[in-house]
C-alpha cells in the first residue's frame, strides 16, 4: 500500500498541472463563485490623459462689478475687483486646459489722507469686509477663504496690505478699526 501512495503523488501533480494548463490565463478560479456573481462595470471616460497643473487666476466679472460698485459708493475714486485663484490642468495633446478654483481674492484701491492713520485704514478694512461678507456665497469661487489686498494711496505714496479673510473673521467682534492695523500687521 505504501508504494501505491508514492506513485499516486506524481500522477496527482501531473493531473493538476494538465487541468490548469487547459484554462486560459487569468481565469483560474481560486474560490467557489457565489450564487449570483456581482458585475462590476469599469467606468470609461473620453479622455483619461494626464495633465500638468499650473497656477492660474480667472477673472470674475460679475463679482468685480458688484465689489467695484459698492466700493465706489463709499469713495467715487476707489476701485475693486475679484478674481479666482487656482490651477489650470493643461493637457499636452491639445494644449486645452480646465480651471479649478481654490479661492476668491479681492483687490481694493482706496485714496486716503495719511498712510499712518490706523483708524482710517482700519475703517476701510471693516467697511470692505462688510461688502465682501454680503456677497452671495454662490458668487465666491473655491473651497477656501482668500484674501483682500488693499492698496492705500496718498498723493505721493502708497501702502499695500494683504488681509487674509480667515484671519479677519477670527478677530474678536469688539475689535475697533484703529486696532485692526496693529493686530493684523504686528510688525510694520
Amino acid at each position: 500500500m505504501r508504494g501505491c501512495v508514492y506513485r499516486m503523488k506524481p500522477i496527482l501533480a501531473l493531473s493538476m498541472l494538465l487541468l490548469t494548463a487547459c484554462v486560459p490565463a487569468g481565469e483560474i478560479q481560486t474560490a467557489i463563485p457565489s450564487e449570483s456573481p456581482l458585475a462590476t462595470e469599469i467606468p470609461s471616460t473620453a479622455t483619461m490623459e494626464p495633465c500638468a497643473y499650473v497656477e492660474a487666476t480667472e477673472a470674475l466679472p460679475d463679482v468685480t462689478a458688484q465689489i467695484d460698485q459698492a466700493i465706489k459708493q463709499l469713495q467715487p475714486d476707489a476701485s475693486g475687483r475679484a478674481e479666482a485663484y487656482g490651477e489650470n490642468c493643461v493637457y499636452a495633446s491639445n494644449g486645452q486646459s480646465t480651471f479649478s478654483a481654490m479661492e476668491t481674492d479681492f483687490y481694493i484701491t482706496i485714496n486716503v489722507k495719511k498712510l499712518q492713520d490706523d483708524n482710517e485704514l482700519g475703517g476701510w478694512i471693516v467697511n470692505t469686509m462688510k461688502i465682501i461678507e454680503a456677497l452671495p456665497p454662490t458668487s465666491i469661487a473655491g473651497p477656501q477663504a482668500g484674501f483682500v489686498e488693499f492698496t492705500f494711496k496718498t498723493r505721493d505714496n502708497q501702502q499695500v496690505l494683504r488681509v487674509p479673510i480667515d484671519k479677519y473673521k477670527s478677530l474678536p467682534p469688539e475689535t475697533q478699526p484703529a486696532d485692526l492695523i496693529p493686530v493684523l500687521f504686528p510688525n510694520p
